[in-house]
């Protein structure tokens, strides 16, 4: 028996070994729910972002490692565009050839903020720490404690519920480095599309209670066009 196991008395041994099972465990929930939101390595998506007061047309399209780019498709914001390479983001604005980086802070806001929370991957953004068993509105879900891999993520931790019957996200806190709440998600039922579950919609709350909805249609399979992450020399 190994030195860490001597003395131990056998309730201590059974957790002892049910940690690397609860570890995979919570990886293969976080596997399941990214596939919801990310179903092929390459799509696009449309994306319908709205508030009290303004709604607005964003065109995401997504890359096998992860980089993502919206871009504007409604009256006001068309022409604009937000890419997102790696652990950084920038705005590019029509008529102007130097686009303007996004900070951390700033990824929290606006159509900036539907498009970091939509493109975020779980399984590979974070690490679980805890799983644990929790009721949420009378349903039994897992509640999955996670942390960042990187500090560049503007969310360090997250809590996440997963509906034990389904595996089906069912909401999501986002905090900061400073362990205050950035917002909340709730997550819509799936959608069949292409023979594939996806998401379909999901709201964005602010813990002072303004919510941004956002609505995901026309999900289209592949054909994401590498010319579109280019970032203009200037911004090199």
């Amino acid at each position: 028996m190994p030195r860490l196991m001597q003395g131990m008395g056998p309730p201590a041994i059974l957790l002892f070994a049910a940690l690397p099972a609860l570890a995979q465990s919570g990886e293969e929930i976080l596997a399941r729910v990214d596939r919801l939101r990310h179903p092929w390595p390459a799509f696009s998506v449309e994306l319908t972002v709205k508030d009290a007061k303004t709604s607005q047309r964003w065109r995401v399209s997504a890359r096998e490692d992860g980089d993502a780019r919206l871009d504007g498709l409604g009256d006001k914001e068309k022409g604009r565009a937000v890419l997102m390479l790696g652990d950084q983001m920038w705005l590019l604005l029509p008529g102007s050839r130097r686009p303007l980086k996004i900070t951390p802070q700033q990824r929290m806001l606006g159509p900036a903020a539907g498009g970091d929370v939509a493109r975020t991957r779980f399984r590979k953004d974070y690490t679980v720490q805890e799983l644990n068993e929790d009721a949420l509105d009378g349903h039994p879900c897992w509640r999955l404690e996670l942390a960042a891999r990187t500090p560049t993520l503007s969310a360090r931790t997250v809590r996440l519920w997963v509906e034990k019957d389904r595996m089906l996200p069912v909401k999501a806190e986002f905090h900061l480095a400073s362990g205050k709440l950035a917002r909340t998600a709730v997550f819509g039922p799936p959608v069949q599309v292409l023979g594939q579950p996806v998401l379909s919609w999901m709201d964005l709350i602010e813990p002072g209670g303004a919510k941004v909805g956002l609505v995901f249609s026309g999900w289209t399979k592949g054909g994401v066009d590498a010319d579109l992450f280019e970032l203009p020399a200037t911004a090199r």
